[in-house]
């Protein structure tokens, strides 16, 4: 199977083992675009907050998604060809803008791209492009990889830029290529780096797998932290709490959620196998995403007490979005090998799923106890799962002296 840590034909030390490589430092300008994640995070669960529907959900996935893979991106052009260049200092000011533009188009068109955010989105993929062209050129060792990156991305690009001439709402019986344009614009784009770009790097060893877990490490901070922002801003101006339970129980959900992920999965690393990695990469997208989802949930419940809650009000919330952090916490858990802690998750999700079908068939009180509940079940799960690892760890201890 390819690994992303060895390489194919790597020089080995006596003991044959490959020597360790010298892992790069996160840069300042690093985190500072990172702080983009923050401002589409915290618009996204804004707007979501006001339009709790499916389709807004749905397309709130999508508009996340697209994030996260120009974050990746990025991050592995920094990864792959380190150096603090001007040229990728400029490229990435200017993703950084279209992609705070591209953020504000959420919600309008009808849950799709309006012009400018089409414009913005191509712009965004654009400067990906570019930024591969250029490291072809300062390192020539790696001009096939760059080169595919560059014309997918390029490609996607003008893909995009296709949708922005056409009406935001066409005509009924009209048909509208908008979602299609969108749909294939980020195939093209995207699916060359998740399938033969991943495969080559694994298979190279290119990957400097502690800075590539530093980072997506630091973007799983960045959207629990969100949740506080998102929490701040919808209690902003009252002149009290309404509902405590549920604003404790954000600051409960989001410490429990950091303890799973920092005391298991990033302990175990990058996977190293690509068929993993893929994985590990898909399962952090549905972690944060679930995450920015419980978030809009808890703020919007915070603001309402429980005697005042009525069906239309308390019904749009589920602990659909728990089941989904939960869910990508047991995949990550089970990829790092921790089996007794998958399979306290699994019985975590077993539970959550109960609820979520109470909240949907069977519920009709609206009073939101099942995502209470729910809040309750990953702390429970946090605080067993730390009781599990404990053993292990002082065993890790001891064994080291």
């Amino acid at each position: 199977m390819p690994r992303c840590a060895v390489a194919e034909s790597g020089a080995v030390d006596a003991g044959g083992s490959a020597p360790e490589r010298e892992h790069q430092r996160v840069g300042w300008f690093e985190l500072f675009y990172d702080l983009v994640i923050v401002a589409a995070v915290g618009h996204g669960s804004h707007v979501f907050v006001e339009d709790p529907t499916w389709g807004m959900g749905t397309w709130l996935a999508v508009t996340f998604l697209i994030m996260f893979l120009l974050w990746l991106l990025t991050v592995l052009n920094n990864n792959l060809f380190p150096g603090d260049h001007p040229w990728r200092r400029l490229l990435v000011l200017l993703q950084m803008l279209a992609l705070v533009v591209a953020s504000l188009s959420i919600g309008r068109g009808e849950g799709l791209p309006d012009t400018a955010g089409f414009v913005a989105l191509a712009v965004a993929f654009g400067s990906i492009s570019a930024m591969y062209l250029l490291a072809m050129r300062s390192h020539p060792q790696s001009r096939d990889d760059a080169r595919l990156i560059a014309w997918s991305t390029g490609a996607g690009a003008l893909i995009l830029l296709a949708g922005a001439p056409w009406p935001e709402s066409p005509a009924e019986g009209v048909f509208n290529p908008v979602p299609w344009l969108l749909a294939i614009g980020l195939a093209v784009a995207s699916l060359p780096l998740l399938t033969v770009f991943l495969t080559r790097l694994c298979r190279s060893g290119a990957i400097d797998d502690e800075h590539l877990g530093e980072r997506i490490g630091q973007l799983v901070i960045i959207v629990l932290g969100e949740s506080f922002v998102s929490l701040v801003t919808t209690l902003g101006g009252r002149p009290d709490i309404p509902n405590p339970v549920f604003f404790v129980l954000t600051f409960a959900v989001v410490f429990a959620i950091w303890t799973i992920y920092f005391s298991s999965v990033v302990s175990a690393g990058v996977p190293h196998d690509v068929g993993r990695l893929r994985v590990w990469l898909a399962m952090h997208w549905l972690l944060m995403f679930g995450a920015v989802g419980a978030a809009s949930g808890f703020a919007a419940l915070a603001v309402v007490s429980f005697s005042d809650l009525d069906q239309g009000s308390a019904a749009a919330w589920t602990p659909v979005p728990l089941l989904e952090v939960m869910i990508a916490l047991t995949v990550l858990t089970w990829l790092s090998r921790h089996r007794r802690l998958v399979v306290v998750h699994l019985v975590s999700c077993l539970v959550l799923a109960a609820l979520v079908v109470v909240r949907l068939t069977v519920s009709q009180d609206g009073t939101s106890w099942e995502v209470a509940v729910g809040a309750l079940v990953v702390v429970a799960d946090a605080l067993i799962s730390v009781r599990v690892e404990r053993p292990y760890r002082r065993v890790g201890v001891l064994g080291a002296g």
